[in-house]
């Protein structure tokens, strides 16, 4: 005789084998997961336009010393490569304080939204 099959079944093709399945599932994350969540995903943008904004001064400078276009546009091209250089350098700092930034003690108090309504005409 055959075996009543279980009206929810998990493949295990879905899943790795180091893959831990929690046994609840929590539908409202807590205050603290999302902080971390939100932090996260800061840094990694943070590191992503760190990158891009050094990458984009460095061949700004690399055509300026090559001396592709003429003099003048050169040296903007060096000032530019410089001042992208002093945001990329901003951003590291802004990215070290998110890095160490702690979870608050208590959460913020949200403030009740006011509604943005269209004025009549007069």
């Amino acid at each position: 005789m055959a075996q009543p099959v279980p009206s929810v079944l998990v493949r295990k093709s879905n899943f790795r084998p180091s893959t831990v399945v929690p046994k609840t599932f929590d539908p409202l994350p807590s205050y603290v997961q999302i902080f971390e969540l939100d932090r996260s995903n800061i840094i990694l943008q943070l590191h992503s336009l760190r990158r891009a904004i050094d990458q984009g001064a460095e061949e700004m400078e690399m055509v300026a010393i090559e001396r592709v276009f003429g003099k003048s546009l050169s040296r903007t091209l060096t000032r530019g490569g410089r001042k992208l250089r002093v945001a990329a350098r901003d951003l590291n700092r802004i990215l070290r304080l998110v890095e160490a930034a702690q979870v608050p003690k208590t959460p913020p108090k949200s403030k009740p939204r006011p509604s943005h309504r269209r004025k009549a005409r007069k």
